[in-house]
């Protein structure tokens, strides 16, 4: 059975060697790299998947532990700490196998990673696995209830999802993801030919096709073959040159100029309709034709919330469910810090802290520590300006002074205390 739109087919599996003998599985088009590769050489297709990659790779992903009132603080002893933040395994580096991980799921619709434990089940690695040497299977349990299954080329043992870090793209199932290059792929198709066409133009010298005649009598094919082989020696030698055409011959174009297929618009256009897919905004893959500075400033944040946001998200609740044990959730989370993206924004990052600081949630020594600057003496403190204050406390300030009988006055006249 075929499933619409993802290209997977459901077949029914090899018996397993234990008694769990009803299965079917995910597979089907899954594409490799040479069909990837092709899409990959449009500039547009290749920025987008660079540029969303990259924004989650330089995001530093940090482990922590969360007390009874929901507040964070950094678990640098954990045994994930440094695996998730650093080095997921022995091959990878943090920012290599977060690109290489978000690469998989634009271009094939699914980024997985091998989860392996030590004996007391806490993470000793990730290891990224390609999307081509798995497959989904479906596994009937004792009581008959399907469960779902990673069958990994290597591995001897179906691997359980707890095991299994499964990243989707856009999905119509929630099993599969399914790859943007799928969604997109007559605009892709189209800028792909207009790319050749743009590349055969230039190749021919700006030459067009068309049809060199002769007449008053009859060629045989050795004087055909003679006249191909000159022609493309002197126009691939003179490129825009002039060819000199003997006795009666004439030539006459038979292809439509680019100008008259719109082939310069047609590329522009193409830049917009990728982007669409990828929910990135043009000016991200550096189409400047339409923007300004303060569009460049809104691209930005419109980025970070509408394209970066999603996929962060996505990861760190895979991560959040199948990383630690399932007495740790609830109190120890992971989380990519975003600020990073807006590391070079100096004048953002200033702003940030001072209105920190002003209502007393950072110290001078957590935003110097912020800003890779040394600890100064007495900067573990809060600090709030002190116009302000609480609303019951400047109500106790504004009480009039109580008034107290003086026994030893004997006409009872009161005096201030």
């Amino acid at each position: 059975m075929k499933i619409p739109f993802t290209g997977i087919e459901i077949r029914r599996a090899t018996k397993q060697e234990t008694s769990r003998v009803t299965a079917w599985s995910y597979t089907g088009a899954r594409p490799v790299l040479a069909s990837r590769s092709k899409p990959m050489l449009l500039s547009t297709v290749y920025r987008c998947v660079d540029l969303i990659s990259d924004s989650v790779a330089v995001l530093p992903l940090k482990t922590y532990l969360l007390d009874e009132g929901g507040f964070k603080k950094e678990y640098k002893t954990h045994p994930a700490y440094m695996i998730l933040d650093l080095e997921p395994n022995e091959d990878m580096t943090r920012f290599v196998f977060f690109k290489t991980l978000m690469a998989s799921v634009l271009l094939t619709g699914n980024g997985y990673a091998y989860i392996e434990r030590d004996r007391n089940l806490n993470l000793l690695q990730l290891i990224y696995i390609p999307t081509s040497q798995v497959t989904i299977v479906y596994i009937a349990d004792k009581n008959g209830i399907m469960r779902k299954r990673y069958q990994v080329v290597g591995f001897k043992e179906l691997v359980e999802p707890k095991d299994m870090i499964h990243v989707l793209n856009f999905s119509y199932d929630g099993i599969i993801g399914v790859s943007t290059l799928t969604h997109a792929r007559q605009t892709l198709g189209i800028a792909t030919k207009s790319e050749e066409h743009a590349s055969g133009f230039f190749e021919s010298g700006g030459a067009v096709s068309g049809i060199l005649t002769v007449e008053g009598k009859r060629l045989d094919k050795g004087q055909k073959d003679q006249i191909y082989e000159t022609w493309d020696e002197r126009m691939s030698q003179h490129p825009n040159g002039i060819a000199v055409l003997e006795g009666n011959m004439k030539y006459q174009p038979i292809t439509v100029s680019p100008k008259d297929s719109q082939l310069l618009e047609s590329r522009q256009f193409n830049v917009v309709d990728i982007c669409r897919f990828f929910s990135v905004s043009p000016v991200k893959a550096f189409d400047l034709s339409k923007s300004s500075y303060s569009t460049v400033e809104a691209t930005q944040l419109q980025y970070l919330t509408d394209t970066a946001l999603a996929v962060i998200t996505k990861i760190e609740q895979e991560i959040n469910r199948k990383v630690f044990l399932r007495s740790e959730r609830g109190r120890i989370i992971a989380e990519f810090d975003t600020s990073a993206i807006l590391r070079t924004d100096k004048a953002a990052q200033a702003a940030y802290w001072k209105d920190m600081f002003y209502v007393g949630a950072a110290s001078p020594n957590e935003i110097r520590r912020e800003n890779n600057l040394s600890r100064v003496d007495n900067g573990d403190k809060v600090f709030v300006p002190v116009n302000t204050q609480t609303l019951d406390n400047a109500l106790m300030q504004k009480m009039p002074i109580e008034e107290e009988i003086d026994p030893s006055l004997s006409d009872n006249k009161t005096v201030n205390k």
